[in-house]
């Protein structure tokens, strides 16, 4: 009897994506954070009932990125500040009373609306509390050792992020590859329908759907958009500028081609000179479909940083084909509306080929040209 295929990945390999993995790091440095702000406390004079408030401080100022550990630090303060002076006013006018707790928790959450507070916005009702309940008697050293310990906690927080810096590469390229392939095979597959005689239905009733390839991109906007916030006073992306610029780079040429692909879409659906994409002339749509062919090649295969113009040539030359093919449609039948859904398409063609090639690399960028014209780049 066969013996069945070994599925997934091995257990030590397993072990070690999950010690690299960015969730991973960020709790052991907010572990180490938590510690050292303990064990930092324990040496301030007069703290020592309160020392809990530094590792609180650490713990709720930890963020992979370093300059939002910072600002998460500066909000975390102010907040608590907002707070213990509510707390503060609240017992002085009222005393600690019932009415005066719900009065408090009330005023907190209106102050904690304030839009910089951000997610620190609960620390205020919070802080209120404390002052009135807790620290009775002693109520202005309580929110001192409050507010300077959460402080305390921020500074390690941000010192242990500075001097441990992480760059969540790993999340970065799999968002990034997940969303060229989703972009390659929509690009395939619109190829594939105007390749068909009996192409008119609107490209949504089959095929991969527009749903998933927003989410993609959605999902691939929020991940990198981290990764560049992470990358903001992070020590090793200085020292590598390049690991941060290829991947936002990437992604942003990826995003035109996404909204190349929903232009083709939205052209097919909405119909908005009263013809589909699909319904164009077969002279019109060959050509189309080869430069999406050309051009979903040029995603599966070049790398951004690529100087040579290479599958990008190609595009190109596939592209100024068919700006030939609506020039000579133009020609004979002037600027119908096959021939305003055609320009729309080769304007986003441009403008995508465009984000995929660095300065630089020359490609052809001269005017409509008239048919019988060469349209090879010039050397």
């Amino acid at each position: 009897m066969p013996h069945p295929r070994p599925t997934g990945l091995r257990p030590g390999r397993r072990a070690l994506r999950l010690l690299r993995h960015p969730r991973t790091t960020l709790a052991g440095k907010t572990a180490l954070a938590a510690l050292v702000a303990w064990l930092v406390a324990l040496q301030v004079p007069g703290a020592a009932d309160y020392t809990f408030y530094a590792p609180f401080g650490a713990v709720a100022t930890m963020h992979p990125a370093v300059s939002r550990s910072a600002a998460e630090a500066m909000r975390g303060l102010t907040a608590i500040v907002l707070g213990g002076a509510l707390g503060l006013l609240g017992d002085q006018l009222l005393g600690p009373h019932g009415i005066t707790l719900a009065l408090l928790v009330g005023a907190g959450i209106l102050v904690g609306g304030l839009p910089w507070l951000g997610e620190s916005r609960s620390y205020v009702p919070l802080a209120a509390v404390f002052v009135l309940l807790v620290g009775q008697g002693d109520e202005v050293s309580y929110a001192a050792s409050y507010a300077g310990l959460f402080l305390l906690g921020g500074v390690v927080s941000i010192a242990v992020n500075a001097a441990l810096p992480t760059l969540p590469l790993g999340p970065a390229d799999e968002v990034v590859r997940a969303l060229r392939a989703e972009v390659v095979a929509h690009l395939r597959f619109v190829a594939l329908h105007l390749d068909d005689d009996d192409c008119e239905a609107p490209l949504t009733e089959h095929g991969p759907g527009r749903a998933e390839l927003r989410r993609r991109l959605s999902r691939a906007g929020a991940v990198v958009g981290e990764f560049d916030e992470a990358a903001v006073g992070n020590l090793r992306a200085r020292r590598h500028p390049e690991l941060v610029s290829s991947r936002s780079e990437e992604y942003r040429a990826l995003e035109r081609a996404v909204l190349l692909i929903d232009d083709l879409y939205g052209l097919s659906a909405d119909q908005p000179w009263g013809t589909p994409v699909g319904g164009v002339s077969r002279e019109l749509r060959a050509p189309i479909a080869a430069a999406l062919r050309e051009l979903a090649d040029a995603i599966r295969e070049i790398a951004l940083d690529d100087r040579e113009p290479g599958r990008r040539a190609r595009v190109d030359d596939a592209v100024q084909r068919l700006v030939v093919a609506l020039a000579r449609h133009e020609e004979r039948h002037g600027a119908d509306a096959e021939a305003l859904v055609v320009a729309t398409v080769v304007t986003t063609l441009r403008r995508t080929l465009s984000a995929l090639t660095p300065e630089g690399v020359r490609l052809s960028t001269g005017p409509l040209p008239k048919p019988g014209v060469s349209t090879a780049p010039s050397a």
